[in-house]
């Protein structure tokens, strides 16, 4: 009798130790996916009013997707070798559409930021742009993964 007793207290304990970890999995969050890549080549400028700089980007982006609600943004860029911007953040995702992996709206002094990633390509829009004497309907920095 003493050995079946042991034998059903570790089947109970063993049990318990499992429901105890499902339940711990289950409250531990979303997963976060990371996405990290670079910007280079020219700065488009749409719908501009004048005549747009010449202006070639590099830099690097990184983005960290927290389930499907929020997203840390980090993005570091630089316009013709010169530092342009830096800036990060935790901000909530829009839903993606037309194949993109994720979007990100973000506001700015400049005017609404988009940041998406569609395959390979990372765009970082602000539409509309209106800073530092130029106004268009948007601004596009590529980058890739």
């Amino acid at each position: 009798m003493t050995r079946l007793r042991r034998v059903l207290l570790a089947a109970a304990v063993a049990a318990l130790m499992a429901a105890l970890a499902a339940a711990t999995a289950a409250s531990a969050g979303p997963v976060t996916t990371t996405y990290h890549g670079t910007f280079s080549g020219p700065v488009v400028y749409t719908g501009c009013t004048g005549t747009p700089p010449t202006t070639i980007a590099s830099g690097t982006w990184t983005v960290a997707l927290h389930g499907t609600t929020d997203a840390t943004v980090t993005v570091n860029i630089f316009a013709n070798g010169k530092h342009h911007v830096s800036f990060g953040g935790t901000f909530p995702q829009t839903a993606p559409t037309g194949g993109q992996t994720f979007a990100v709206a973000i506001p700015t002094l400049a005017g609404p930021l988009v940041v998406s990633l569609t395959g390979h390509t990372f765009r970082y829009v602000i539409a509309p742009y209106d800073a530092f004497g130029v106004t268009a309907d948007s601004v596009t920095y590529s980058g890739s993964l």
